[in-house]
């Protein structure tokens, strides 16, 4: 990599599977907007043909391009609502101090934390672990809904 004022210059070599290695070199431009509170932000603009976004981050491949152009996705977007039920119970298991795993049960109440938060965010990982077991009962296809 070369930096230049604004600009980067890519200097690399790649290859797809067994094939030949392929030089790569091109300029990435940088752009600054200012921040709210002084100073600047630098900011990559995507050297994929015809895309041209402002982004933080380039991910490599045969060139070095945004997400958007690469088509990934967060992790976070392919979770069904089984998963995020359970990742959210999981994060809230953290901030009670409880051992991780929803299948773990109930911990004690934090010393530092008041009794009204634990009550609610008890209440609220317990209602979460619920709807995480009853979209593993709907895969599993034994779930039937509860009774009236």
């Amino acid at each position: 990599m070369r930096a230049e004022q604004d600009r980067v210059i890519l200097i690399y070599r790649h290859r797809s599977g067994d094939g030949e290695w392929k030089d790569e070199q091109y300029p990435v431009r940088i752009v600054r907007t200012p921040c709210n509170l002084g100073g600047w932000r630098a900011w990559f603009i995507c050297p994929a043909v015809g895309c041209g976004r402002r982004v933080a981050i380039l991910y490599g491949g045969a060139i070095f391009a945004c997400r958007c152009c690469y088509r990934l996705a967060y992790a976070s977007s392919r979770e069904d609502a089984g998963g995020r039920a359970t990742r959210r119970a999981d994060s809230l298991r953290a901030r009670l101090g409880w051992e991780p795993g929803i299948l773990n049960g109930g911990g004690q109440k934090p010393k530092w934390m008041r009794w009204r938060t634990f009550e609610r965010l008890a209440a609220e990982h317990d209602s979460l672990v619920g709807r995480s077991m009853q979209a593993i009962m709907l895969k599993l296809g034994g779930f039937r809904g509860f009774p009236e």
